[in-house]
């Protein structure tokens, strides 16, 4: 069985190489990167585990977490987008859970997006 820590690590390692190559955020002309780990997993799939089982839970809140560090790491004047006074954990959840719900067919990585795009305005810039 894989840790936690070398999941998180190869998701890390495979947004910051998916990031890397755009400051946009987009790794070739037609806006297409790769993404792996629980990430590919359809909205559906999030759900189906999620109502399984806390641990399965986890490891989604896991991938998120390790999708946002990238992307504090690689967008510039960013030093949080989900700023942990404002989104905890359970909130973060929330979200996908919600945006998963009204979204059954799209991806996990989808939701991450829509989280970025929806609490851009709201982050933290700098180190508070």
């Amino acid at each position: 069985m894989i840790s936690r820590q070398t999941t998180l690590g190869a998701v890390v390692l495979s947004l910051f190489i998916a990031l890397a190559a755009n400051s946009a955020g987009s790794a070739d002309a037609k806006r297409q990167f790769s993404v792996r780990g629980l990430g590919t997993h359809t909205c559906s799939e999030f759900h189906e585990a999620s109502s399984r089982d806390e641990k399965e839970t986890a490891e989604y809140a896991n991938w998120l977490t390790g999708f946002f560090t990238a992307y504090n790491w690689l967008e510039p004047d960013t030093y949080d987008i989900a700023p942990s006074s404002q989104y905890k954990q359970a909130g973060l959840l929330n979200f996908v859970d919600l945006y998963c719900g009204k979204n059954p067919e799209k991806r996990v990585i989808d939701a991450a997006i829509a989280f970025v795009n929806a609490t851009y305005d709201k982050r933290d810039k700098a180190r508070p």
